[in-house]
């Protein structure tokens, strides 16, 4: 390890020394002072000599000499829009593309539905309050290229692209396409490639605007009159691009030279060769003198001008960043690498491998000592007899010296194309044997090609100079302390034991370098810093403990100890949030089933991290999610949806009437008069088809829930019945425009809230945080700070996919197709129990500055028959047995939730509760507090294996406060 960090800060330090003397050289090439002139020589190739200004604020276009120039200043792209151009062919053995419709309102849809327009696919929808976004058509045929029109609506639209200028408002599309309209708007259109679209590819559409905060730089896109557009970023000022590329560099120019006179080459394995520096000697050399064959190398004409170079490679500084570079290709470009469990032997020989390790595996491994690098064979010392587990990093040729018992293949992730890259080997010692040798060929390494100076471009060495690093934010190194809400010291340089038992460490910083931690968040902004959070350390310790023992093992917690617990399947992860909904203090956040992270194993997490951050054990289960399966919130997204349901009820009698609750043949009969195949007595929707349908847990049927004959809200949420919410989602969703086959369900909102007034459930879904990245810090950190992705202070977007037909709309409405965390759905149950928006924090205090008390809006809607449903699901309801034993009573008439059941793989689901708990119904309890669970990989129900979680932390609590009055 201390070699590998020599050879790094050895590296480091040279490509510092490069950057310095490049800057310097490029100076003179730019009118502007401060820029970043290193960027500007990028656009050299394409548009020399251009003069342009990069503007303080908003998108100017700028026609220069040989083409364009267009720089976005202080804008801010929304969410992007993918459209699949195959699923918009007229059909799939056609090459027409139906019209595609970017920047309509929904007026304009619901005039296209009622003219029977060709099949509306993928429109994307402009917010109705957008009154200058011009209406764009992309359409055509794929056998030559598409092509663009355009309407203003008020602003004039101009237009630059890759493919050529505009011609009365059309265009040709190209691969970069790009229309502006006013100072502040600007809409992008990008058409790539696809794996799963050869024939077509894929349009991504993206909408800017003018951001709150302009930041330092801004967006410049050249278009040359013919090829491709450069992209780059700028400061604010005036620019000239270089009529000439920035000077070539001492070491590039002698790179260019050993390829001229094949000094450097690519040998058959596809690794670097550089000309021996003894080749002169070796040549003079009588011939059964020569130790080594350099044969190879006669087509090299060693003149002076070639001796010149070789003196320049081995004994100068440009040669000796040269030869680095080689080194570095050549090291990540072929792996042979062995790692062993802890205490099987030493290998003999090793190096330490190479980051790029971490990009084998889709989850950490664990349980293994660190990667060494070998060279052909590795030799392994054995320490103890005994089977031996080895993983290969690498192709295995032959095992000397054991026997291979068992091959397990284990690269799992995204640089394998080949699961056998990496294997699991299981090996027995040959009788006496004190060393096992592993013959093995090298596998291809994955690199960043962006900061590589060798890159291969049609099968030749090529050299590219590095854009500026865009490197993790610095630590100050100043010192933090962190403490909960009363005081408790939680972390001072690092984490306290009582902080780790409560599972915070990953949260507050294994290490003071650890960046995206809290530690590491308020390091970064200098210091020293003392910050107060808003977590109770026992309520936090009690969660930890429960999630663990009911939420991961299914055990029961008695308070002390888990007892009958089980072995957590593989996958398995769990998270909890507790919050004070008047404050929205975050009391405790729970986290459960990622990989173990610790000192001991710190260099693989960090590698880990930065190769798949979203996969990382540095994520924190409360709050930030993959973006995968197993986190769909599943039925608990009922609460929005019924959220939703209010809203439209507003406006349509009919539908408030059918929440209030209905006459089974009422229901029935409204159903069947508008031409839904909807029935009480089934146990599916839409009822007697194989097709794509939703159906109800355990298949009940819905007449089995009513109360008096009628079936509402309150029922439909108390017993979870999925078939009332997909089609009552339907009838309250505008764009299916109360019709029962057609209309326009695949709208996809090109802005913000573009759909939130056609599909109420996404409107209060949005309503309540959904697609926004929640900052915790209560507003101490500033507008100014540099947040990053996965920063502790930052939870993940809760976010729902598009939908493109009428079953996933009614999928979308029982919560499938969408990732949300424990925070999110938290938020969600307390402001139907507040009855309005909560803001959640987790700083409280910073250097004495006290956070941020927000005031939540109000919902708005009609709340009464949801608390009444919510209340059910406790009393009655698929939450009934977690809390209905005797010790609960107390607190059970103050407490209203929803379970989740959401499937997921091989008859597994994620599961979850969600409630709230009214004032007063715990010892000392002032405020209504929220909480929310989840565990997946279960194969049980969310009111088997969620609500039991909540059930436990309420019942120890019951138990501390009757002990602590009995003292």
């Amino acid at each position: 390890m201390a070699l590998g960090c020599a050879a790094l800060v050895l590296v480091g330090a040279t490509l510092i020394a490069f950057h310095a003397r490049r800057l310097v050289a490029s100076t003179i090439n730019s009118v502007h002072s401060d820029g970043n002139i290193y960027a500007a020589n990028e656009y050299s190739s394409i548009l020399p000599g251009a003069v342009f200004n990069v503007p303080a604020a908003g998108a100017a276009l700028q026609q220069v000499h040989g083409g364009s120039v267009l720089a976005l200043a202080g804008m801010q792209g929304e969410p992007p829009i993918h459209v699949d151009l195959c699923s918009h062919l007229l059909d799939p053995a056609s090459t027409r593309l139906l019209p595609l419709r970017i920047g309509f309102h929904f007026d304009d849809v619901a005039q296209a539905i009622s003219r029977h327009e060709t099949p509306l696919r993928n429109v994307a929808l402009a917010a109705a309050d957008d009154t200058a976004m011009p209406r764009v058509l992309v359409q055509g045929d794929l056998r030559a290229p598409l092509q663009v029109a355009w309407s203003a609506r008020s602003a004039p639209v101009r237009w630059v692209s890759d493919a050529g200028a505009a011609v009365d408002g059309k265009a040709t599309l190209g691969r970069e396409n790009w229309l502006i309209w006013g100072a502040d708007n600007a809409l992008r259109l990008q058409r790539r490639a696809s794996a799963s679209c050869p024939k077509a590819g894929v349009l991504q559409v993206q909408l800017f605007r003018r951001a709150a905060q302009a930041g330092p730089k801004a967006l410049v896109l050249a278009f040359p009159e013919h090829g491709a557009a450069v992209s780059s970023w700028l400061a604010p000022g005036a620019w000239q691009v270089p009529a000439q590329g920035g000077p070539v560099l001492e070491d590039e120019a002698l790179f260019g030279q050993l390829i001229e006179r094949a000094m450097l080459r690519l040998d058959a394995g596809g690794q670097a060769e550089l000309a021996p520096r003894d080749l002169a000697l070796w040549r003079a050399a009588p011939a059964g003198a020569r130790a080594v064959d350099l044969s190879s190398w006669d087509n090299v004409v060693l003149d002076l001008p070639a001796q010149k170079l070789l003196k320049h490679l081995y004994w100068m500084a440009d040669g000796e960043f040269v030869r680095q570079q080689v080194a570095v290709f050549n090291g990540e470009r072929r792996l042979l690498a062995v790692r062993t469990r802890p205490g099987s032997g030493e290998w003999l020989g090793a190096a330490a491998a190479p980051a790029a390790t971490a990009q084998f595996f889709a989850d950490l491994p664990q349980g293994w000592a660190p990667w060494a690098r070998v060279d052909g064979a590795a030799h392994l010392q054995l320490a103890a007899a005994g089977k031996v587990d080895v993983m290969l990093a690498g192709r295995l040729r032959r095992v000397e010296g054991a026997r291979v018992l068992a091959r397990q293949d284990s690269c799992t992730g995204r640089a394998c194309p080949d699961a056998a890259m990496v294997q699991v080997i299981r090996l027995e010692p040959l009788a006496g044997a004190r060393e096992i040798v592993i013959v093995a060929d090298p596998v291809p390494v994955p690199i960043d090609q962006q900061y590589r100076f060798l890159r291969v471009e049609q099968g030749k060495l090529a050299w590219h100079q590095v854009p500026q690093a865009v490197r993790s934010p610095a630590l100050a190194g100043a010192p933090v302390t962190l403490s909960d809400r009363n005081g408790t010291v939680l972390w001072n340089g690092a984490p306290s034991a009582a902080a780790q038992a409560a599972g915070l460490a990953t949260m507050l910083g294994l290490r003071a370098d650890q960046a995206n931690s809290i530690a590491g968040m308020l390091a970064r902004t200098g210091g020293p810093h003392n910050a107060r959070l808003s977590l109770d350390l026992p309520l936090q310790a009690l969660s930890q403990r429960a999630l663990d023992c009911v939420g991961m093992r299914r055990g029961q917690w008695d308070g002390a100890a888990c007892k009958g617990g089980q072995a957590a399947p593989e996958g398995r992860h769990a998270g909890l949030v507790i919050i004070d909904t008047e404050t929205g203090d975050i009391l405790a956040a729970a986290g459960a089933g990622t990989a173990a992270a610790s000192l001991a194993n710190w260099s693989e997490v960090r590698d880990f991290d930065r190769a798949n951050p979203a996969r990382s054990p540095l994520r924190l289960p409360a709050w930030q999610h993959d973006g995968g399966i197993h986190n769909s919130p599943g039925s608990t997204f009922k609460i929005i949806s019924a959220l939703g349901l209010e809203m439209a009820a507003r406006r349509d009698a009919q539908i408030d009437a059918m929440l209030a609750g209905l006459p089974l043949a009422a229901l029935n009969r409204m159903a069947h008069e508008r031409g839904f195949a909807f029935q009480t007595d089934a146990a599916a929707y839409p009822a007697n088809t194989r097709l794509a349908h939703i159906s109800n847990y355990k298949d009940q049927h819905l007449d089995r829930r009513a109360v008096d004959g009628r079936l509402g809200l309150p029922q439909a949420l108390t017993y979870s019945l999925n078939t009332w919410f997909a089609w009552s989602g339907e009838l309250a969703d505008r764009s299916l425009f109360g019709q029962a086959e057609g209309g326009a369900p695949d709208l996809q909102a090109l802005g913000a809230g573009a759909l939130d007034t056609v599909r109420p459930s996404i409107g209060m879904a949005h309503r309540l945080g959904f697609e926004q990245a929640l900052r915790l810090d209560g507003g101490l950190l500033g507008p100014a700070y540099a947040w990053q992705s996965w920063d502790a202070l930052q939870a993940s977007a809760a976010h729902i996919d598009p939908i493109h037909t009428r079953h996933e709309l009614r999928q979308m409405a029982i919560g499938l197709r969408m990732q949300a965390t424990p925070l999110q759905m938290a938020l969600a149950a307390g402001a139907v129990g507040q009855g309005s928006i909560v803001a959640p924090r987790l700083l409280l205090e910073l250097d004495g500055r006290q956070a941020q008390e927000t005031k939540g809006t109000a919902l708005g809607v009609r709340l009464d028959r949801i608390r009444s449903g919510l209340k059910g699901v406790v009393d009655a309801g698929t939450a009934a047995g977690a809390f209905g034993a005797p010790a609960l009573a107390s607190v059970r008439h103050a407490l209203s939730g929803k379970t989740g059941t959401s499937p997921s793989i091989d008859d597994l689901s994620t599961v979850w509760f969600t409630g709230w708990l009214e004032p007063g119904a715990l010892p000392g309890q002032a405020h209504r507090l929220a909480v929310a669970a989840f565990v997946s990989h279960s194969e049980a129900s969310g009111g088997e294996h969620a609500a039991p979680i909540v059930a436990a932390i309420l019942r120890s609590l019951l138990v501390q406060s009757a002990e602590q009055k009995g003292k």
